[in-house]
């Protein structure tokens, strides 16, 4: 999907576009015009639970074992035996889930997510 170009209302001159969640602030570079608006991304207005499950893992590293700890809350010996036999680690809103995604994957944890995770 191709970004969409807002020209200034002032001069004509294609604005700057900063998001900082949920303001939408556009900002002409010729004339210094500004527009500031609200915009919210679809994960913003999902309010489903999901559910991460962590596929299981015979031999996780120390790395992995402290992060499954930091996310569930639990010991490490509790951890270890998460990753072991695979079990689910976090249900939340997916602004939460997709933190933890990024998280896992810099770990090399392997998971599923349900229902279905668009983002």
């Amino acid at each position: 999907m191709e970004k969409r170009k807002y020209n200034c209302p002032e001069c004509g001159t294609i604005m700057n576009e900063t998001y900082e969640k949920p303001s939408l602030i556009l900002s002409c570079p010729k004339c210094g015009c500004k527009i500031a608006t609200t915009r919210w991304e679809e994960i913003d207005l999902d309010d489903k639970e999901y559910e991460i499950v962590l596929v299981a893992n015979n031999s996780p590293t120390l790395d992995q074992i402290k992060v499954v700890s930091n996310i569930t809350g639990v010991n490490f010996i509790k951890s270890k035996e998460i990753i072991v036999t695979g079990k689910p680690i976090f249900k939340g809103n997916p602004i939460q889930v997709k933190d933890i995604i990024k998280t896992l994957k810099e770990k090399l944890l392997d998971y599923s997510i349900s229902p279905e995770f668009p983002y």
